[in-house]
């Protein structure tokens, strides 16, 4: 199965990243949104999540594997993903390309003060250090990953909040340089993408146009906090204007399969906010080619 295969005669489907209040949503408002996305973590802590793919159908997110990382993901872990993967009949697996654990002589100055053969876990996706060496390592971490499981893996842009020191390329060059390697699909997350065009103080459109458009399966929408050190990735608020319009080039320009709205932080998400939400994204891909 190619995650990436266009479907031009289709509109994407539009759907809400899973939370207790989104969950709520849809009960009262059958109709208004076609796919949930739930993470794998959320899964493997309270199964009964799953009740909710009989009214829809389920995108399946993760934070596990650790794609840029230097420690292979736990056999047991992959399995449970595999078997979730089965579970909610997803199209894909989106997992971040992110650097979440190492080996422990990889750690730090101080091995000792951690487990012997246990991998370092940050306990947060990271974006890597972005060079050959790294893309040599993801594009292992994928085709070893990709044999592992019955559905397709999505790469996700992770938020560059800060230069990784090592890093000899931007995002969009490492990321098109992976895609073209091992032809993966792209997981476009556009206030990450907006959050790092900030930090390197590029032109988020232009750094859009340098991606692999044609690699788009997938689009998360989410809010971006502005604060005095920097800009931060925030599913408590509505996206800002400058994230639909770069929701627009995309249209103008890729076929995603799905576009979901991250928008599960906060459990005073008004409904009102995101029927509008929901009616201005679905709006615009009206208007798509």
């Amino acid at each position: 199965m190619d995650a990436r295969k266009p479907l031009r005669s289709l509109r994407p489907t539009i759907g809400l990243a899973y939370s207790a209040a989104v969950r709520n949503f849809i009960a009262r408002h059958p109709g208004e949104v076609d796919h949930v996305e739930i993470p794998f973590e959320l899964l493997r802590h309270d199964p009964a999540v799953l009740e909710i793919g009989e009214k829809l159908p389920i995108i399946l997110h993760c934070a596990s594997l650790s794609i840029a990382g230097t420690a292979r993901c736990k056999d047991e872990t992959i399995q449970q993903i595999e078997a979730f993967a089965q579970d909610t009949r997803t199209p894909w697996i989106g997992e971040h390309l992110a650097f979440i654990s190492a080996n422990v002589s990889e750690a730090g100055p101080h091995p000792e003060e951690y487990a012997p053969g246990e991998p370092y876990n940050i306990g947060y996706t990271v974006s890597p250090v972005m060079n050959a060496h790294t893309i040599t390592r993801v594009v292992q971490a994928l085709t070893t990953y990709g044999r592992c499981f019955q559905v397709p893996l999505l790469i996700e842009n992770s938020p560059l909040y800060f230069e990784a020191p090592g890093s000899t390329m931007a995002q969009s060059e490492f990321i098109t340089s992976i895609c073209r390697e091992t032809g993966v699909g792209l997981l476009l997350d556009l206030a990450h993408l907006l959050i790092t065009a900030r930090q390197a103080d590029l032109d988020p459109l232009a750094e859009l146009d340098r991606l692999p458009l044609n690699s788009i399966v997938e689009v998360h929408i989410s809010g971006v906090d502005e604060q005095d050190d920097g800009s931060w990735d925030d599913h408590a608020k509505p996206a800002p204007e400058i994230v639909h319009r770069l929701l627009d080039r995309v249209l103008e320009r890729a076929a995603p399969r799905a576009i979901t709205l991250e928008y599960n932080w906060s459990s005073c998400f008004s409904e009102a906010l995101l029927m509008d939400e929901l009616g201005r994204v679905r709006a615009r891909c009206g208007r798509c080619p």
